[in-house]
């Protein structure tokens, strides 16, 4: 089990034992797989990383049955800074509870690591991460290439054997074409993509429906998107989601609205799940798009917004 390092809970006696036993582990990690290293670049990183990186991160240790420090991570607001394992207590799957540790406790979706450490690259990639960047340099100038990866999604939920709802993090515009089908302008989502979570629900792997809900403020979410693949529609996976992202916000929020064209198709999906009539914005189709909108033969002037009482759901 991880522990988390209270610096402000410690002596100075145990800070400056517990950075020595930090550095040890961290030192023989780095002979066993940073062999691109000389003996020099060794001296050179050791004492800042136990007097200036160690002391700033959010530190975790996981500790073995003799009570010592066989790994531990440490972390900043968006990225895991370091991760290091004992060579005589690797695979006991101390990296992977720290990484799970990471994703799912702390949120934390990038690590950034040397290109020449191709047993933790593969790590990380074979965890889902990709790469998102490289710099040709360390922070530090050497060089040694540094690989900046990014987990782009998570399971979020598994039901029924084959369903499975993920949280799409990054590279959300891969998903375009298919947003396209429920809001049919580019620049009309660009307004709330990346400030929104994406949610996409798979059936045995494969892609069935997506959507996007932003926060509004005042304990309210907004659903503004959902779109369900053409060939998987009316099977039942677009309320699926509805129902997903009832229970996800429920507690955290009161209230999901969801905006619509006055059209036959739509607001009766929606009423069917829980929603019912809010409000109206005036000519907001017509105002704010770039040609005309239609649905089963009408074009879309207001915007119908509907509301679901989130401790109401089911």
């Amino acid at each position: 089990m991880q522990q988390k390092i209270d610096w402000s809970a410690i002596s100075p006696d145990e800070s400056e034992k517990l950075k020595d036993e930090l550095v040890e582990v961290w030192e023989a990690s780095v002979r066993s797989t940073h062999h691109f290293l000389a003996e020099k670049d060794i001296l050179f990183f050791k004492p800042l990383v136990r007097n200036k990186y160690i002391p700033v991160v959010e530190l975790y240790t996981i500790r073995n049955e003799q009570n010592r420090i066989a790994a531990f991570m440490g972390l900043s607001d968006e990225l895991i800074e370091m991760l290091f394992v004992h060579p005589k207590e690797q695979g006991k799957g101390y990296g992977k509870q720290l990484i799970e540790f990471a994703i799912h406790n702390r949120r934390i979706f990038k690590v950034d690591v040397n290109e020449q450490n191709e047993k933790a690259t593969s790590f990380y990639l074979n965890r889902g991460f990709d790469i998102a960047g490289r710099d040709e340099t360390d922070p530090s100038g050497n060089p040694f290439p540094i690989l900046h990866l990014s987990l782009n999604e998570i399971t979020v939920q598994v039901s029924d054997g084959s369903l499975e709802i993920r949280h799409i993090l990054y590279r959300k515009k891969r998903f375009l074409d298919l947003l396209l089908l429920a809001d049919e302008q580019e620049s009309m989502i660009d307004l709330y993509l990346e400030r929104g979570e994406m949610f996409a629900l798979y059936d045995r792997n494969i892609l069935r429906a997506i959507c996007v809900v932003t926060d509004e403020g005042d304990r309210t979410v907004e659903l503004k998107n959902i779109a369900t693949v053409p060939e998987h529609q009316k099977q039942g996976y677009g309320k699926r989601l509805i129902r997903f992202i009832s229970e996800h916000y429920a507690g955290k929020y009161d209230t999901l609205l969801v905006g619509t064209g006055e059209s036959p198709l739509t607001v009766p999906f929606y009423e069917h799940n829980g929603f019912r009539y809010s409000h109206r914005i005036k000519n907001f189709f017509t105002d704010n798009y770039d040609h005309p909108m239609y649905e089963d033969g009408k074009q879309l002037v207001d915007m119908v917004y509907l509301r679901k009482e989130l401790s109401k759901s089911k």
